[in-house]
């Protein structure tokens, strides 16, 4: 065997491992590694020093607003917040991010009647009344005493009338015989002809059919996380307390959340949860998957107090930023109030100046992406989930224990 020969020799033996090997299950699609979740973290920062502000020259009237429709990452830790503030509510979160609060329901005192203008008798009627109002059986017992004192009158009235000596008890109907007469099955005796009295045989009972039940064998799927919840930072974490430490950014939003492979691509809401309808910065962001990647829309907006412009400039402010939380108030009959005409009051800008960031940049899974704004500063990471790490994740939610269910808001989508 020469050189050449003896270098085809293990090429051979891996091709005829490979045929003869037996088949196994496909693949899943993409490979375990992909499983079609996604984690992303996003960091959103702004620098309102005036020395930032009237280092550069901005657009004196931009143009900004909100979508049509928009959502908010769901955060437990507010509402579980609003909870303890409110024990007595019910904080519900709907699956845009929603929050409503709705306060407990207060019943009515009883009424309580003047007893120095109504007699006994009046005072008895009332009770009896205001017992039947709270459930009591009154008219029940009202009921069954006229239906014994009627069947009490009946009785009196219709004495048992004597049996009469030629009157007879109608004997009760005889039962059908189980056994089957033989001219019935057209068979006679020798000695007697089929027309005579019938001869029974006995025949066995018809046998009923066997009812097989079916077995149904239930199997519990183990649960996926939840999309678009608010998760603390996991690859940025580290980097952003570095950041923080040289840096006199302020943070506005530092989220991380989870979207599975049905997630819609609706903007979300990075904001500060603030009092005012006017926080120092507004705006959204919006993911849209590209091939395998990702490209996110940025449209931001700082408010500036304007004092790199003339004191003579004005402008209109931009809309106020949505409200997330909704106090519901219980419901109280009364008389409806007629509809208000005139239309709702928008609330005062108390800025004078907006800078404007509308930009869309590619993300690379895995890959820090890094937008730098002299005013508005954005970082984004993301990358795809496996199917172990989804596993566990889905292991854990089942691990659980399961909590009550939660009313829901009625609004799913704030902007409607």
């Amino acid at each position: 065997m020469t050189m050449r020969h003896r270098h085809l020799v293990p090429l051979l033996l891996t091709m005829l491992c490979l045929v003869g090997a037996p088949l196994h299950a496909a693949p899943l699609p993409g490979g375990f590694a992909h499983s079609g979740w996604y984690q992303f973290e996003v960091i959103v920062m702004i620098d309102t020093r005036s020395e930032t502000l009237e280092s550069e020259t901005w657009p004196l009237l931009p143009t900004v607003g909100y979508p049509a429709r928009w959502r908010w990452l769901q955060d437990e830790a507010a509402r579980e917040s609003l909870a303890e503030v409110y024990p007595g509510a019910i904080v519900t979160s709907s699956p845009s991010g929603h929050i409503a609060v709705h306060s407990p329901t207060l019943s009515a005192p009883p009424w309580q009647p003047e007893s120095s203008i109504l007699t006994e008798g009046d005072m008895s009627v009332i009770d009896e009344l205001i017992g039947v109002s709270q459930g009591s059986d009154t008219f029940a017992l009202y009921a069954l005493n006229a239906a014994n004192l009627g069947a009490t009158e009946e009785s009196e009235q219709a004495p048992p009338r004597p049996m009469l000596p030629f009157e007879e008890i109608a004997p009760a109907p005889e039962e059908p015989s189980p056994l089957l007469a033989l001219e019935s099955l057209g068979v006679g005796l020798p000695d007697r002809p089929v027309g005579d009295a019938p001869i029974n045989i006995p025949f066995a009972p018809a046998v009923e059919a066997v009812a097989l039940t079916p077995v149904t064998v239930t199997a519990k799927p183990i649960p996926t996380p939840a999309s678009f919840v608010k998760l603390p930072l996991d690859q940025l974490a580290p980097g952003l307390a570095r950041y923080r430490r040289s840096s006199e950014d302020d943070v506005v939003a530092a989220v991380s959340w989870l979207q599975g492979p049905a997630s819609d691509t609706l903007p979300i809401l990075l904001e500060a949860d603030a009092d005012t309808d006017y926080p120092t910065l507004q705006g959204f962001i919006q993911l849209v998957p590209r091939g395998d990647s990702w490209r996110m829309g940025l449209n931001f907006w700082a408010n500036t107090p304007g004092q790199y412009l003339p004191d003579i400039f004005e402008m209109l402010g931009p809309p106020p930023s949505p409200e997330r939380i909704t106090f519901v108030e219980p419901s109280v009959p009364a008389i409806p109030d007629l509809p208000d005409p005139s239309a709702p009051v928008k609330p005062d800008w108390p800025w004078r100046h907006l800078i404007h960031v509308a930009d869309t940049i590619p993300l690379t899974e895995n890959r820090l992406r890094y937008y730098d704004h002299p005013v508005i500063k954005v970082l984004a990471i993301w990358r795809e989930l496996s199917w172990y790490e989804l596993f566990i994740q889905g292991k854990s939610l089942m691990d659980e224990p399961e909590l009550e269910p939660t009313l829901m808001a009625h609004n799913d989508t704030p902007s409607e």
